[in-house]
């Protein structure tokens, strides 16, 4: 009975190999030179916070994916985003947005990278899924995929913030409304 005990072990790890064979990993490094932010707009005018994206800068993310042709599948590729490292320029404008991020309870944004199909001219296709305050929604868009000296991805995304189950904090007795679109714009630099 003893030798059938290293017998199953060597069989499940061969099959859990087998089925893992087409799937790769490679570690990527967001350059500082990248830029990501969050737009918005009131009704009085429109702030943008900026992710400081030097909180990479001795980082290494792995990103694991198949290959199917001109598409790409990911598997657990998440990049995180601590919600302390957005500056929207302005304390009060900085509270309001941890305040509608639910930022004591959900400290992070959660990016994982699901797809990306560059079967067709011109832009590719992303596929990400995003957790904001703790809720996930997948969203599907066009970016630019460039390869000169690095790797670049730029792209802008439009999204609702009720999606995510998000309300904006009223402000003056309701004076300042917050649009409900809010814009993530992003040109990722990486080196791989």
């Amino acid at each position: 009975m003893k030798t059938y005990i290293p017998l199953l072990f060597i069989l499940f790890f061969t099959i859990t190999g087998v089925a893992q064979t087409g799937l790769e990993t490679r570690k990527i490094d967001i350059l500082p030179d990248s830029h990501l932010s969050i737009k918005g707009t009131t009704n009085i005018n429109d702030f943008e916070c900026d992710f400081n994206t030097l909180r990479f800068k001795n980082e290494t993310f792995k990103v694991h994916y198949t290959e199917n042709g001109e598409i790409l599948h990911f598997k657990n590729s998440v990049l995180p985003l601590e919600n302390v490292n957005f500056d929207c320029g302005n304390r009060k404008i900085n509270k309001d947005f941890h305040e509608l991020l639910k930022s004591k309870e959900h400290p992070e944004i959660l990016l994982k990278l699901k797809k990306i199909d560059m079967s067709e001219e011109g832009n590719s296709i992303v596929t990400i899924g995003f957790t904001i305050a703790g809720v996930n929604k997948d969203y599907k868009f066009p970016v630019e995929i460039t390869r000169d000296k690095q790797l670049c991805f730029d792209g802008k995304l439009k999204l609702n913030i009720k999606d995510f189950n998000l309300e904006a904090p009223s402000k003056i007795f309701g004076l300042i409304v917050l649009d409900e679109i809010i814009e993530i714009n992003f040109n990722l630099n990486l080196k791989t």
